[in-house]
């Protein structure tokens, strides 16, 4: 495995979190003077990359990240697929502190004895903005008859700090036939986006996106189209503060398996033309599930990309200025 230089990584992230990254500014402002910093495909590193499979994360404006990972040596549980994980941002190290694992009931141990589809799979976090709420993905009420892989859950940060429980987002959200999956929140604060394979979609996992109904609940979600939805597989939007969503589609004409893609918002669940962000992101292994940490700068994604890995499948980031958008 090559020498990676986490200590540049974290200061250039820091910047990031802090608004202020003159590197990027610089790009901007067309500075022929940009060097590897710039321009490459960072790993995440340490300590959020390990041996195991890390994947979907999001960030709070504050730096605070949650994610998903598969190792063991943190789980609550012997072989638990995937459990979640939250890191706060140390401004002083310019770093994430250690991760934590958050633990049960927020992570379900397996329950197989209940149902053979209980493995206590949980991931795919969206935390929100003000760092208060987190939804994720999980298979604890999964059932064999009728075949329901998943669901949407929320928790919410208490006054003392905890967490809460795990509430099931019920109808018309979670479905006895979608799989819901990838939870989202886009940048007005309030609209729910999620992937499901309920019927009336275009095949796969299509994105569809809800709006609160003012009483606590939901409107009927809507799907996104097909600028956005295809017969292949298409999940996790994230949207910037410029309204372009970034989301993981397995359509033809990618690099190949999955590939991360974007679209502008024209108007309520409106959307431009989706453009594959090019080969510097996507390659030839599952690029997925892209997130942006706070000033927007910067993108997120997981990979199965076997370069500058840690061993298993990584966390990557890149400068969004380095991005083609690609027909």
């Amino acid at each position: 495995m090559s020498s990676f230089p986490y200590a540049a990584l974290k200061r250039v992230l820091a910047a990031s979190v802090l608004l202020a990254l003159p590197l990027i500014a610089n790009a901007q402002a067309g500075n022929d003077s940009q060097d590897w910093v710039d321009l490459a495909v960072h790993n995440f590193g340490a300590p959020i990359n390990t041996m195991w499979a890390e994947g979907e994360l999001s960030f709070a404006d504050d730096g605070t990240m949650v994610f998903c990972s598969a190792r063991q040596d943190m789980a609550v549980a012997p072989g638990d697929p995937k459990d979640l994980y939250i890191a706060n941002f140390n401004q002083e190290t310019g770093s994430w502190d250690t991760p934590v694992n958050m633990g049960l009931p927020i992570n379900a141990a397996p329950a197989t004895d209940d149902d053979p589809l209980r493995l206590g799979d949980d991931r795919e976090p969206w935390i929100t903005a003000d760092g208060n709420t987190i939804y994720f993905k999980s298979d604890r009420l999964a059932t064999t008859s009728p075949r329901n892989n998943n669901d949407v859950f929320v928790i919410n940060k208490q006054r003392d700090g905890s967490w809460s429980e795990p509430e099931l987002v019920g109808y018309p959200i979670s479905t006895n036939e979608g799989d819901e999956h990838c939870p989202a929140i886009l940048n007005d604060g309030e609209t729910l986006c999620f992937a499901s394979r309920r019927a009336g979609g275009y095949g796969g996992s299509d994105i569809w996106c809800a709006s609160p109904d003012g009483n606590g609940g939901w409107q009927n979600p809507v799907n996104q189209g097909p600028n956005i939805n295809t017969a292949a597989e298409e999940f996790h939007f994230s949207q910037d503060e410029n309204g372009t969503v970034y989301f993981t589609s397995a359509r033809p004409g990618g690099y190949g398996g999955m590939d991360i893609y974007s679209a502008v918002q024209l108007g309520e669940n409106e959307w431009g033309e989706a453009r594959n962000l090019g080969p510097l992101v996507n390659t030839a292994a599952a690029d997925m599930c892209p997130a942006l940490p706070p000033g927007g700068k910067t993108i997120t994604w997981f990979s199965t990309r076997q370069d500058n890995s840690l061993g298993n499948i990584d966390i990557f980031w890149t400068n969004k200025s380095n991005i083609s958008a690609e027909n």
